[in-house]
């Protein structure tokens, strides 16, 4: 299907276009029996976006039980309304987020864990594009999604400073992804989904961009 990247055999992330060459969008983790969504995207993106992709392979947005905002900016958090109507489901973030975000269910604190899916991660505080920002790791198939995290040549979303930016990536370094899934095709990387080498590439290069001021 168009705008959706197949990452895993039960996760997906469906992409949301804004302008040529960039994009925003929900990441699916589909469970079998039930789903569970990072992010919702812009008020639209459900409606548009999430839906068809659910009618393709055969599954209802009533099975959405488990929402997870990694921060509060409006093209992550946007589709939450929308999402909750369609599917009664909980909402969930790193505890400091959850007055930007509202409505929340559950407050996270770094180290404890969620359900999505079949899949369980682990909440990582990683501030530096804002102070609440979180990742989820999933230690059993190393993988990371990683919301805003490593905005790459975007200096200018650093918004809580260098330190605690850079302190952040290479907290993910030392976890060793084998995957990392972006929100936004962040350049130097120019994509959303990074394996193997393109991961500690791409972070090592918004460390340098970070702290040369670049």
């Amino acid at each position: 299907m168009e705008n959706v990247h197949k990452i895993e055999d039960d996760l997906y992330y469906v992409q949301h276009p804004t302008r040529p060459g960039w994009f925003c969008g929900i990441t699916v983790v589909v469970g079998a029996d039930s789903l569970g969504l990072v992010d919702t995207g812009y008020a639209n993106t459900p409606e548009e976006y999430l839906l068809p992709f659910l009618e393709e392979i055969g599954r209802s947005p009533q099975e959405i039980t488990t929402v997870y905002n990694t921060h509060g900016d409006g093209d992550h958090i946007e589709g939450n309304a929308a999402v909750k109507k369609l599917s009664g489901a909980q909402f969930a973030c790193y505890t400091s987020e959850a007055e930007a975000i509202r409505n929340v269910d559950l407050s996270l604190s770094d180290g404890q864990t969620i359900a999505l899916g079949d899949r369980t991660f682990t909440v990582i505080h990683c501030p530096g594009h804002r102070q609440g920002n979180s990742c989820l790791f999933d230690k059993e198939s190393s993988l990371l999604i990683a919301g805003d995290t490593i905005v790459g040549t975007r200096r200018e979303l650093i918004r809580i400073g260098t330190e605690p930016y850079v302190a952040s990536l290479r907290r993910i370094l030392n976890l060793s992804p084998a995957t990392v899934v972006m929100s936004h095709p962040f350049d130097p990387a120019g994509k959303n989904v990074l394996r193997g080498a393109e991961i500690s590439a791409m972070v090592e290069a918004s460390i340098t961009i970070a702290q040369s001021g670049a």
